[in-house]
Parts: C-alpha cells; structure tokens; sequence
C-alpha cells in the first residue's frame, strides 16, 4: 500500500507563505410527427423533438427525462386518469430505468378487462392523460380504460426500489418521479484532524456526480443500510452536510469503515481509496440485489456500473498465424502515462496505440512469437474518470511533477466532455498533501479539508493534475 506523511493535520501549512513544498499555484486563504396530445410548455417539445430522432440508449435517457417531464405536469383541471396493465408498466419501467434491451411493445390492456377487481398498483397503474397518450402514440395498443373511481396518486418520492414495490402509493408516476435528481449538496468543507486529506478531496469529487447522490439518498434505507455499510456512510455524510449549520462537518461512520484498510496514523494513495470505495458500494449493491432476487422484489440500480464503468477490449493478434485473442474489460478508472507526453489527449493517445509483445506465446500455433496488440475502448462511461500516474516505486521512488495540459471541455475518443473534479498532490512522496477542485452550483470550488474557497478556470488549468473527473456531454 501506496503511504505518504502529511505535511499537517489541519492543512495549516497551506497558508504559510514559506512552505515551499506546497504547489505555488494553491490559492492563498486568509420530428415524426405532431404529437396528438397536449405538450405544455416549451421544453417539453424541445425535449420531444430530441426524442423522435435519437437512436439508442440516448434515445432511452430522453425517454426517461421526458416521462419526468409529462408527470410533473400541472394542470388547472381535473385531467382524466386511465389505466395501464401492471405487467406491462413493470416491462416499460426496466427498460427505462434498468438499462433492459427490450421494449415492452404494444400496451395490452386486454387482461384488466377480464379481473373482475382488478388491484390498483398490482395489477394495473394510474396514469394521467398526458403521459397515457404519449405512450399510446409511441407504443400502440390498448385499449383505453379510465380511472373514474380512485383518484390519482400525488406524486411522491420513495426511498428504495423495495419500498416503491410495496407501497401502497405506487403508481407510474410516483416510480418516474422517483428519478429526478435533488437539489446539489451544499458546498461544505471537511474537518481534518488526523491524515484524510486523501479520503476529503475523494469525496468532494465524488459529490459532483449527481447521480451517485440520488442513488444514496433515495435508495439506501434502515433495512437494506445494515448490509451496505459503505453505501450507508456514504449517504450520512450527505445528510450531515444537508443539516450542518456550520461551514465544515466531520466525517463519523464512513471514517471507521475504512479503517482497517486505511490505517489512520498513515497518509494514503487518493486514487487507491477511490477504487476501493467505488468497489465496495457496487459489491454491496450486488449482494443487495442477490437478495432482492429471492425474494423476487425489483433490484437496486446498479449506479456503478451505469455510470461510472466503462468497456476496454484488448486483440492480440499473433504475427505468425495471425490467430487473435480477445480480452473484454470493465475499468472505473483509465491510469496514463506521462512520460513523452505533454497533455492529456496526448496521453491517451499512447495509451490506446497499437504495442508490438515479443516473446508472445500463441494458443494457436503454440510458438513464441511478436504479437501485436490493439486496445480500444469499446463503451465510455458517463463519468470519466483519468488517473495520471504521477508516482513511481522502481527502481526508485520518485514524483512526476511536470506540467501535463488538459481542457475544461474535451474530446476523448470522438466523445465531447466536461470537467467537473480534479485531485491535486503537493509536495513529495515522503511529505505532502491532497486538495482538491470541483465544479459545484454552476461554480468552481476549491476544497482543502475544512477550507473552501470559490475558484475560476485558470486556478483549476495551472494545477498539477492527479486524478481528472469529467462528465459526458450530450
């Protein structure tokens, strides 16, 4: 394990003018068609028309937005309810929200005609007129069956996927609502009193992923949380930072969780408890879900891997016989080299450039020969997330300090992003410190322990870069 002695408890040498080992560049602190139904307001056809001509999971996240969107509708009139087959919402629901391959094809109603007391929110859900002829006119079917008796269920956030199969208050739309994310957690330092610099600057690039916080707030609750400890830190961290009156809070359970891994008389590596923390809470949610699967209730998400995981395939192909061998791989992080390389495209660049292996033993022909190698990243993921690899331990132990460019916005692999984090290690190996960055509230931040301070563009690009956090743009 990667160790380091921090410069200080409190970050205190941050501010004196003569540490000369901190990075000169920390600030200082003292259409289809016309559609058939009604489409209020703008953005929602400006969102529909998106839709009609987009293909693929693009087209399915622009499915899922614009549900939110037709739910959320206000209406100065008693809008007519109808009646969906449970089967079917249930087919539509997994493959908007689940990442299913297939579509729930045309509505069949038919059954609900034949259940002589049909159960709300078992068999059949409640859906408004808005979103049921949307769905009529993008799926076909039938037939319509209206809701005169019961009213509408309001519109309500459900803690957790079980909770939402159970409750009585289920409903399509409270299922979409489910999905809009909250309002972005306040921006709140963390107090540092022994050596967490790594672990604080972590979290706070991790707080820029929306999408994670929604999962741990609204899926993570008193029955699942016992079995995801990790999961369940994670998210009282959130609600410590929701609640705290003060401008820093200090991390309790998340810090005893980790610690048999991360000694705390020790400074660690920022990107080795960045993995693990990753991996432990997509285990959780694994094992989670094995559970849910016995007992047949609807899995969590897997946010891990819809968000954060990419695909990497590796061909080698043999010189001699030309046989090739293939290697499918998932990564949460891409780790590139600095050497020859003065940005990080150009890094990338190398890192996905064909390679000649001597000595390559072939499972075909079964000789030693010069294979080449191929990479290629076959899947990005939504959170991008490039580790560059500053430190070396053989032969010796040194520190990569020279400058390696990278944008606010670029383009990795014809795929336009935006940054949204960066990690920053100063001074050595032997004595520094972890800070960090990130894009919060429309704003740039600076996050040093249980210092912030509001940031711009040209304090974040003078940074030595360590580990870069960039968000997809669509």
């Amino acid at each position: 394990m990667q160790q380091f002695r921090d410069t200080d408890n409190n970050s205190e040498n941050l501010n004196e003018e003569d540490n000369s080992s901190i990075n000169q560049h920390v600030p200082q602190f003292p259409p289809k068609k016309a559609p058939s139904f009604s489409m209020e307001g703008p953005q929602i056809l400006g969102l529909l028309l998106q839709f009609r001509f987009a293909q693929g999971n693009a087209r399915r996240e622009l499915e899922c937005q614009l549900i939110k969107r037709l739910v959320n509708i206000k209406k100065n009139y008693e809008p007519d309810c109808y009646r969906l087959n449970g089967t079917w919402a249930l087919k539509y629901t997994n493959y908007l929200y689940e990442n299913s391959n297939t579509l729930p094809g045309p509505i069949d109603n038919t059954p609900l005609l034949q259940i002589k007391e049909p159960i709300r929110n078992g068999d059949y859900f409640v859906l408004t007129d808005t979103v049921w002829k949307f769905l009529l006119e993008e799926y076909g079917g039938g037939p319509e069956i209206l809701e005169d008796k019961v009213p509408p269920s309001p519109v309500s956030v459900i803690s957790s996927t079980a909770d939402r199969a159970k409750s009585a208050d289920i409903s399509m739309m409270s299922s979409v609502s489910q999905q809009e994310l909250p309002s972005e957690i306040p921006i709140k330092g963390l107090k540092n009193e022994l050596f967490y610099c790594y672990m604080h600057s972590i979290l706070q690039c991790l707080m820029c992923i929306q999408e994670l916080n929604h999962f741990l707030l609204n899926s993570i609750n008193r029955h699942n949380g016992q079995k995801m400890l990790y999961c369940r830190g994670y998210k009282e961290m959130l609600l410590q930072i929701r609640d705290a009156q003060s401008d820093y809070i200090k991390i309790n359970n998340l810090r005893t969780t980790i610690s048999k891994k991360f000694n705390p008389k020790y400074q660690h590596d920022a990107q080795e408890f960045l993995l693990y923390l990753i991996s432990m809470m997509e285990d959780e949610i694994i094992e989670i879900n094995k559970e849910y699967e016995k007992l047949q209730l609807p899995k969590l998400e897997n946010v891990v891997k819809k968000y954060l995981k990419g695909q990497i395939v590796s061909e080698l192909i043999c010189k001699n016989c030309k046989h090739k061998s293939v290697i499918t791989e998932e990564f949460l992080t891409l780790s590139l080299a600095l050497t020859k390389v003065a940005t990080v495209n150009q890094s990338l660049e190398e890192f996905l450039k064909d390679e000649l292996i001597q000595d390559y033993q072939c499972d075909n022909c079964h000789k030693k020969k010069i294979a080449i190698k191929k990479t290629r990243i076959t899947n990005l993921p939504r959170y991008l997330i490039l580790h560059l690899k500053r430190f070396k331990f053989f032969p010796k132990q040194t520190k990569i300090t020279q400058q390696i460019k990278f944008s606010i916005e670029s383009n990795f692999c014809n795929t336009e992003y935006k940054l949204i984090g960066i990690i920053v290690h100063s001074g050595s190996l032997e004595q520094g410190h972890y800070y960090s960055y990130g894009r919060r509230q429309h704003k740039w931040w600076l996050f040093n322990d249980q210092r912030i301070k509001q940031a711009n563009k040209m304090d974040v690009q003078q940074q030595q870069g360590y580990i870069l956090f960039y968000q997809q743009l669509f």
